[in-house]
């Protein structure tokens, strides 16, 4: 299959709807790091979900372009599949494990997943951007609610 070309920008009403599905990370880290103490584990528990969905969306959409290949790779597939997996597993670790390690390994499984995704070819030109917007709010949020759950 052949890539789109890379000047290709996602249209005004994909970023519409990228900036509604990616709105709740940014609210609930300021409702954690700036709203009221009686609001700070409902939002940091729709942070920590909200994480994991959008891991695993961004490992959903990696795994569909690369079977949409004529000979996918299944190095690729299996990376994807580990990467919603870890996400899962971070998530669920809430309880076990101190809230800032959680947060910290979101974040690092963000950036883990963006450099795999910068790194794979043959993919269409939207994705890059869109990857890139996703993970930057998604790493921001998380680093802003780190930061006041270091210095809670």
């Amino acid at each position: 299959m052949t890539p789109a070309s890379r000047s290709e920008s996602p249209p005004l009403a994909l970023w519409a709807i990228a900036a509604l599905c990616l709105s709740p990370f940014v609210a609930a880290a300021l409702i954690f790091s700036y709203g009221p103490p009686k609001h700070a584990t409902m939002s940091l528990n729709i942070l920590m979900t909200w994480s994991a969905g959008g891991m695993s969306f961004l490992a959903g959409v990696r795994w569909g372009l690369e079977t949409r290949e004529p000979d996918p790779r299944w190095q690729r597939q299996g990376f994807s599949a580990l990467a919603a997996l870890a996400a899962w597993i971070i998530f669920l670790a809430r309880g076990h494990a101190p809230d800032t390690w959680i947060l910290g390994g979101f974040i690092a499984a963000f950036l883990i997943q963006w450099l795999f995704d910068h790194q794979t070819p043959d993919t269409p030109s939207r994705y890059p951007i869109l990857s890139t917007a996703v993970t930057g709010v998604a790493c921001v949020s998380l680093a802003l609610a780190l930061e006041k759950a270091l210095h809670a």
